[in-house]
């Protein structure tokens, strides 16, 4: 669970940069792959991933335990499809399998405009699980970064 980004998508990307930064990896983390599963099952048919902000809130009412939502008509979310990229890319997707990553990347590339830029879409951050936050500046930010990740770990896989 993420409490600035939204929520389970962003967590997860940063669980799994913890983890290797600490000398873990796929094949000798349990937890890497379960993060991977994770993201993989979340995928959305158009390669992006697309958590509504009501993950911070859906509950399952006898555990209240959190629950992943999807943005509303599945809907793809750029600056999550980037944070699911960046998460999978640095727990090796890409010497597995590749694919889910190209994906991805191909929906953030049709998505730029003329000038390289990105649109703005849903709110991606939220406080206290209730105050939803909108950073104007990660919708560039964060599938640019998506995209140099993926120029670096395509050339190696």
């Amino acid at each position: 669970y993420g409490c600035w980004g939204i929520c389970f998508t962003y967590g997860t990307w940063f669980a799994v940069e913890g983890l290797v930064t600490c000398g873990k990896n796929y094949n000798n983390c349990p937890s890497i792959r379960k993060a991977c599963d994770f993201l993989l099952s979340k995928q959305l048919p158009d390669g992006g991933w697309g958590e509504s902000y009501l993950s911070s809130q859906n509950k399952i009412k006898i555990s209240f335990t959190l629950v992943y939502t999807n943005i509303e008509n599945n809907r793809s979310n750029l600056v999550q499809t980037a944070w699911a990229l960046l998460a999978l890319m640095k727990a090796g997707q890409a010497e597995r399998d590749a694919t889910p990553l190209l994906r991805g990347i191909m929906l953030l590339i049709n998505a730029q405009n003329e000038i390289g830029g990105f649109p703005q879409q849903e709110i991606t951050g939220v406080f206290m699980r209730n105050c939803v936050l909108n950073y104007s500046l990660y919708k560039d930010i964060f599938p640019i970064w998506a995209l140099g990740e993926y120029h670096k770990h395509i050339q190696f896989a």
